[in-house]
């Protein structure tokens, strides 16, 4: 049943109970206060259980709050009465008319909660985001009202923990772990896809995509999507309700799944779980653990330090996430002497994944690290300072993603990569054949597994082709990210064939398979020939953000429109769709379009932004698309 319909059923429900009330009226004289009595005892119960059922729908019926308590305090003032009435059978003749007010009191209730959502979803975007950010932190400063009915304090001994307990126990297997680690995580906090994967992947505790398995968590209503706007239908993260997140503690520490405390924060000591989570103001040198871990989290400790002999003692680590599970580049880590520290971890034979992202003054990675040969997962993301990679990286057999994007100083990538037999994902592969034993672009055709791959093309290459090894067998790649790195000056005709050779790297290439392109600070006016709906049949998702792209007009006369269903064209100070253009015709499966900051008008002014969906129809797109002129911009300023 959709959130949007509980209001409605709760007091339906309350209606059955008064239905109830008015059939055991007509019974005989002699049975009818028994009946009533237990009627209006069960109708009580009831209205109390669904209060605190109520609690987890709150959020969004703020607005609603005063009203639902003062029809509830009503409610069960004339239940007294009702009650009152039933004891005495000589006014049980007032009994329907009374039964009649309470039905169009919960009427009249049902109708204005619903008026009032109707006017929230006609509110502006803005208004509703800044009510939505309101709302999310509404659990922790809950009214007195509803304190005042201990919901808080009783929650986990509530019917709702035992509902929940039941929902949580028909779960899978994998499904169960997967959501208990939602516990440690901060309450209220937006939680991104990749790093809970990546721990779900290294513990083993799913058997299928992690992609999937987030999905289906979403699907049972068990976290909740987070979108990056009302419109768009990509979903970036997630968050966890606070109630089902309360009780997810309570679950773990009663699983030792983690050493939690009450609210959820890590604790320390003689541990039962074999899960440590490193937190603000605890030593790994009080840390006992009851057996050998298994993995160790990072949830915000700035500083993570470890014992001189911790890495000995726990030789059978599965998960070590050091860096920040945050997307925010605010979350700082800084780990002294990293060095020594990631020199111990060779003796890590079980380890599958490490996780370093965000982690400050790593400025190499050791070579020991490749002692560590069942390592499926290194995340490096961020790591400002790293410069050097291991020259023998390729001995990873077992390595399916990594992740070198944000490595700002990592000018190139080891020769010996294209051994990565087993890569599935590969963030970000830096091109500069300038530098000796580079691995180069051609070899990663070698990689028959790779489903994701990113690609940063510096500013100079040489003339000889990039891709040395024509004809080109294609790619089996789902996903590509192409990310140029801009001059400061515009294009002039002493670097256009420079130019051409970093647009056309994949003149050769076919991608049968891609599912979605993303081309960042694009050099050129107009598309490439290799970027068309010939050689990308199978195209979902078509983003691209940044650059110097003026149109989408097809750079040949032959006509082939795209299968793309999400477009989004951001930040393109010089595009405009042309009138020539029919976005229908060119992209006739569009389910999704973002345009934002595109065609500068003016200084700091551009084409009003438009986000269409869909269920907006057609004409609506173009009439936006044709109402633009010198009034219809957006303000940076």
């Amino acid at each position: 049943m959709a959130s949007q319909n509980k209001p409605s059923y709760i007091l339906k429900m309350l209606n059955d109970k008064i239905e109830n009330i008015s059939t055991s009226c007509n019974i005989n004289a002699d049975t009818i206060e028994n009946e009533i009595v237990y009627s209006f005892g069960e109708l009580r119960s009831e209205l109390r259980k669904d209060l605190e059922k109520t609690m987890s729908l709150i959020p969004r019926f703020k607005k609603s709050e005063d009203l639902l308590m003062e029809k509830f305090h009503s409610l069960e003032m004339q239940l007294d009465e009702v009650h009152l009435i039933c004891k005495e059978f000589d006014q049980l003749t007032m009994l329907p008319s009374m039964i009649n007010g309470m039905r169009m009191m919960l009427q009249e209730t049902n109708e204005k909660i619903f008026d009032d959502l109707r006017k929230e979803e006609k509110a502006p975007i803005l208004l509703r985001q800044q009510q939505t950010h309101s709302d999310v932190q509404m659990p922790k400063i809950m009214s007195d009202n509803w304190l005042n009915l201990q919901i808080e304090e009783n929650i986990l001994d509530s019917p709702m923990m035992s509902n929940f307990q039941m929902s949580f126990d028909i779960l899978s297997i994998h499904l169960r772990l997967c959501l208990l680690t939602f516990a440690v995580f901060p309450e209220e906090q937006l939680i991104k896809r990749k790093p809970l994967i990546y721990w779900w992947i290294g513990e083993g505790f799913i058997t299928k995509s992690g992609e999937e398995t987030f999905m289906e968590l979403i699907g049972e209503g068990l976290i909740q999507p987070s979108h990056k706007s009302l419109k768009n239908p990509v979903i970036y993260g997630c968050t966890v309700h606070p109630w089902i997140h309360r009780m997810l503690i309570s679950m773990a520490r009663q699983a030792n799944f983690f050493d939690l405390g009450t609210t959820g924060k890590a604790t320390n000591g003689y541990q039962k779980s074999l899960r440590f989570v490193l937190d603000e103001k605890l030593s790994t040198n009080d840390y006992h653990p009851k057996g050998e871990l298994s993995a160790i989290i990072n949830m915000r400790d700035k500083y993570p330090s470890f014992s001189k002999n911790f890495f000995s003692m726990n030789g059978r680590i599965k998960v070590l996430q050091l860096g920040r599970w945050q997307n925010s580049h605010q979350h700082y880590i800084e780990i002294k002497e990293a060095g020594k520290l990631l020199d111990k971890l060779k003796m890590q034979k079980q380890l599958k994944y490490l996780s370093l992202r965000g982690i400050s003054r790593i400025t190499t990675l050791p070579s020991s690290i490749v002692g560590c040969q069942n390592l499926e997962i290194l995340d490096l993301r961020a790591c400002y300072n790293l410069e050097t990679l291991p020259f023998d990286i390729g001995t990873f057999k077992k390595l399916k993603h990594f992740d070198v994007s944000e490595c700002y100083l990592l000018e190139n990538l080891p020769k010996g990569l294209e051994n990565l037999s087993s890569l599935e994902v590969l963030k970000v592969f830096v091109v500069n054949p300038w530098r000796k034993n580079s691995c180069r672009l051609a070899s990663l055709q070698n990689l028959e597994k790779l489903i994701k791959l990113s690609i940063n093309i510096g500013i100079a290459l040489p003339a000889r082709p990039l891709l040395e090894l024509p004809p080109l067998k294609p790619f089996n790649l789902r996903i590509l990210i192409i990310i140029w790195q801009m001059r400061s000056t515009s294009i002039d005709k002493t670097n256009k064939e420079e130019e051409r050779r970093r647009l056309y790297i994949f003149e050769d290439v076919s991608f049968p398979k891609l599912e979605k392109l993303d081309l960042r600070c694009f050099p050129d006016t107009m598309l490439p020939s290799w970027i068309s709906p010939e050689n990308m049949g199978n195209l979902k998702r078509l983003y691209i953000r940044g650059g110097m792209l003026e149109t989408l007009l097809p750079v040949s006369e032959k006509f082939n429109p795209w299968n793309v269903e999400i477009l989004r064209l951001n930040y393109l100070k010089n595009f405009r769709f042309q009138e020539s253009f029919d976005v229908q015709k060119e992209f006739p499966h569009l389910s999704y379009l973002e345009r934002i900051n595109c065609n500068r008008i003016a200084d700091g002014k551009y084409d009003a932004n438009i986000e269409w969906r869909l269920d907006d129809g057609w004409e609506m797109l173009k009439s936006k698309l044709g109402s633009e002129g010198s009034d219809g911009f957006t303000s940076l300023t």
